[in-house]
């Protein structure tokens, strides 16, 4: 069990290279070899998480519920991304994020937001059935 308490104000920074699977041409989404919105969704979705482990119990996890995200600017492959994710509010098992994704030379690549509930594991995958 987590004795961590999540509150807002939590903030994580996540850097990753984008490598050649992270590309629109080989997710087969677009013709261009640039970072595809589907693997900044991944990455960003990988932020949160990451920031919420600690605060989950082992009965615990999230599932994205909404993700409102402008991808601003095309990344290619070697560059490195930093996204970095704010708990702006909590409402009861819901949580709202505040989402930034920057380039190597700190331009903006994409920025948005994002909700997750907090879900009983068992009970959701027990709805799934």
């Amino acid at each position: 069990m987590s004795t961590n308490t999540l509150e807002e104000g939590l903030r994580l920074t996540l850097e990753k290279m984008v490598e050649e699977r992270d590309l629109a041409i080989n997710r087969a989404t677009s013709g261009i070899a640039a970072l595809s919105s589907s693997a900044l969704i991944f990455f960003i979705e990988k932020a949160v998480a990451n920031l919420l482990a600690p605060y989950l119990s082992e009965e615990e996890d999230t599932v994205s519920s909404e993700i409102n995200i402008k991808h601003i600017k095309g990344v290619g492959v070697g560059h490195k991304v930093r996204c970095i994710v704010h708990l702006k509010y909590i409402e009861k098992r819901k949580l709202f994020f505040d989402i930034a994704v920057f380039d190597h030379n700190h331009d903006e690549v994409a920025i948005g937001a994002h909700c997750r509930y907090i879900v009983n594991k068992k009970a959701f995958e027990a709805g799934l059935k």
